[in-house]
C-alpha cells in the first residue's frame, strides 16, 4: 500500500473532518459507518471505500444523492491526491499529507561556465539575500489565501483542459509581477505540448514565448520548480542556447505533477526592466502548479469517467453486463479476428398477418417489447447481438469474451427464448399465436468491426454464419431449434437432441447433418 491518503470535508456544524484512508471503510449518515457525516443529503449507506491494485476506490451503495464528479454522476471514482468529489450536498477532499511544493531559485551567482550542463538543481541551490525579498511575511500569506480563494473558484470547475490552463495563466498574471506565460503538458510520447498562452495587455506582439528544452527536462526530471533571475547579466547563456531563449529578466518554471507522474509545466517572464522575480513569487508559481495539476487530473479523470459512461451505454446495445465490464477492463478485445464461436439466427414466425390489423406504432412497440425479452435471454448466456433484421435476430456466442462453451450457451440462450415467445403469447390470447424459428451453427468465423469510416459495427461474417442462416430458413419448423453438427458434439449431456436426416442446404456441396434440439435434461 502506498502512503494513505487523507479524506477531509466539513460536518453540519462547519467543522473540519479529517479521516485516514487505509483499509476498506463505509461512509453515511449513521454511528454505524466509518466515516460518518451529518448531512441530511448523504444516505444512511451512502458509498463504501474499497481497495484495487493497492489503490482506494469509491463506490456508491446505491444512495439516493449519489456520487458527484463536477456535474457527472458517477457509480464510481478512483481516489487521488488532489481530487475533489461531492456526495448529495458535502463536497470531499482527497489529500496526501507527504505531498508538498520544492522549489529552488537559480541566480547570477551560478557559475558561468557550462550553466546548462552543470544545471543539477539540487546542487546549486540558493539563498537570496534579504534585501532582495519585496514582499514581507504578511503579503506572502495574503496572496496565497487569494491564490486558494481563486483557484477554489477558478480551476476546479473548469470543463477542459484549455479553460484550467487558460484559468491558471490568468491567476498568475494577477498574483504574481510577470508579463506573459504558458502552460504545456505531456502528451502520450512524452513530448511537450502548448495547451494555452497569455500575456498581459501591449505584449501581443511579442515573439512566442520559448523555454529551453534542457530548462524544461530539468524541471520535469526533478520535479522541481526553478527561478532564472538577471538573466542579461549571465554571459555564458547565449552560447550554450540560452536558458530562455528571448531577452527576459527573470523566469519561473514549475513542474505539474500528479502523485509519482509529471503531467507537464507552467511557465511565466517578465520582459520589463522594472520588475524581479523572487524566490517567494517562485513559491506561490509551485503551490499554483499544484492546484492546476489537480485541477488537470479532475477534468481527465471527469472525461474518463463520461467517455467510460459513453462507450458502457453503446457497449450494453449488443453486450451483456459482465462482457461489457470485460471490455472496459481491457480483458475482452474488439478488435478483428478468426475465432471458433457459435451463430444463432432466430426469425419469428406470425408476425406478418399480426401486424396487419396494427397501427405502424403498435407494431414498433409491440417488436421492441419482444425483443427486449429475447435479448435478455441471449445477455443471461453473455451472448453478442449482432444485429435486428426485421422481425429476425442474429447473435453469436464466443466473442469478444472467449467461451469454451459457447456452444452450449447458445442453446441455452435459444430454449430460453422459446420459453419467452410462449409467455408472451399467453399474455395476448387474442393475438395469432406467434413461434420462432432459431437455427444454430458453431464453426471458425471472422469477427470485428465490418463497415465505411462512417459507421461500423461489430459483426460475425463466413462461412459458419451462412449456414446458421440456413439452418433457420430452409430446415428448421416454426418452434424448432436446428444445431449443425460441430454444434451437436460440443453440447453439454443436459441438453438434448436429436439427429435428423442430412439435408442440401444452399452454398453447401455437400449435404450437412441437421440435430434436433429437444430440450434440457432436469
Amino acid at each position: 500500500m502506498n502512503n494513505p491518503l487523507f479524506l477531509r470535508f466539513r460536518d453540519s456544524r462547519g467543522d473540519q473532518q479529517e479521516k485516514i484512508l487505509d483499509r476498506e471503510m463505509t461512509l453515511g449518515r449513521t454511528d454505524a459507518s466509518d466515516i460518518r457525516v451529518d448531512d441530511e443529503t448523504i444516505s444512511r449507506k451512502h458509498a463504501s471505500i474499497i481497495w484495487e491494485n493497492g489503490a482506494p476506490v469509491l463506490i456508491d451503495t446505491g444512495s439516493r444523492n449519489g456520487i458527484h464528479l463536477g456535474e457527472e454522476r458517477v457509480e464510481r471514482i478512483p481516489l487521488r491526491d488532489g481530487l475533489v468529489f461531492r456526495l448529495g450536498g458535502v463536497s470531499f477532499f482527497v489529500e496526501d499529507p507527504n505531498t508538498g511544493p520544492q522549489s529552488v531559485s537559480v541566480n547570477q551567482d551560478l557559475p558561468q561556465q557550462g550553466v546548462l550542463d552543470s544545471l543539477v538543481i539540487d546542487d546549486w541551490q540558493t539563498n537570496l539575500d534579504k534585501s532582495d525579498v519585496k514582499s514581507t511575511t504578511t503579503e506572502q500569506l495574503g496572496v496565497a489565501l487569494k491564490l486558494f480563494k481563486d483557484a477554489a473558484e477558478t480551476l476546479l470547475t473548469g470543463s477542459d483542459l484549455q479553460e484550467v490552463a487558460e484559468g491558471a495563466l490568468e491567476l498568475a498574471l494577477r498574483s504574481l509581477p510577470v508579463d506573459r506565460g504558458f502552460v504545456s503538458l505531456l502528451d502520450d510520447d512524452g513530448q511537450l505540448q502548448s495547451v494555452a498562452e497569455k500575456s498581459r495587455e501591449g505584449l501581443a506582439d511579442q515573439e512566442s514565448m520559448k523555454l529551453s528544452s534542457t530548462i524544461a527536462q530539468q524541471v520535469i526530471d526533478e520535479r522541481l520548480a526553478v527561478l532564472i533571475r538577471d538573466t542579461g547579466n549571465m554571459d555564458g547563456l547565449s552560447a550554450a542556447h540560452s536558458i530562455v531563449q528571448m531577452s527576459i529578466q527573470s523566469a519561473l518554471c514549475a513542474p505539474l505533477t500528479s502523485g509519482d507522474k509529471v503531467l507537464g509545466i507552467i511557465y511565466v517572464d517578465c520582459v520589463t526592466q522594472m520588475k524581479s522575480l523572487e524566490k517567494n513569487h517562485l513559491d506561490v508559481l509551485s503551490v499554483l502548479g499544484l492546484m492546476v495539476s489537480s485541477a488537470i487530473e479532475q477534468v481527465r479523470l471527469t472525461q474518463s469517467v463520461a467517455e467510460e459512461k459513453r462507450r458502457r451505454e453503446e457497449l450494453s446495445c449488443r453486450l451483456s453486463p459482465n462482457v461489457v465490464d470485460k471490455v472496459i477492463a481491457g480483458e475482452a478485445a474488439l478488435g478483428s479476428q478468426d475465432l471458433e464461436i457459435t451463430v444463432m439466427f432466430a426469425d419469428i414466425v406470425g408476425f406478418t398477418p399480426l401486424s396487419e390489423n396494427l397501427e405502424a406504432h403498435q407494431v414498433v412497440e409491440l417488436l421492441n417489447s419482444l425483443f427486449d425479452g429475447l435479448t435478455e435471454e441471449v445477455f443471461r448466456q453473455d451472448g453478442t447481438l449482432d444485429k435486428y433484421i426485421g422481425d429476425a435476430m442474429v447473435a453469436f456466442f464466443g466473442a469478444p469474451d472467449p467461451q469454451e462453451d459457447h456452444p452450449s450457451r447458445a442453446v441455452k440462450a435459444a430454449i430460453a427464448m422459446q420459453d419467452h415467445l410462449a409467455r408472451f403469447n399467453a399474455e395476448y390470447p387474442d393475438w395469432p399465436d406467434l413461434r420462432m424459428r432459431i437455427g444454430i451453427n458453431s464453426g471458425i468465423a471472422t469477427v470485428g468491426d465490418v463497415g465505411s469510416q462512417a459507421r461500423r459495427d461489430y459483426t460475425v461474417i463466413g462461412d459458419t454464419v451462412n449456414t446458421a442462416s440456413r439452418f433457420e430458413s430452409q430446415v428448421a419448423t416454426p418452434g424448432e431449434i436446428i444445431v449443425g453438427p460441430n454444434t451437436a458434439k460440443a453440447l453439454e449431456d443436459s441438453i438434448l437432441r436429436e439427429a435428423l436426416e442430412p439435408v442440401s442446404v444452399k452454398g453447401k456441396s455437400q449435404p450437412v447433418e441437421p440435430w434436433r434440439i429437444t430440450g434440457i435434461r432436469e
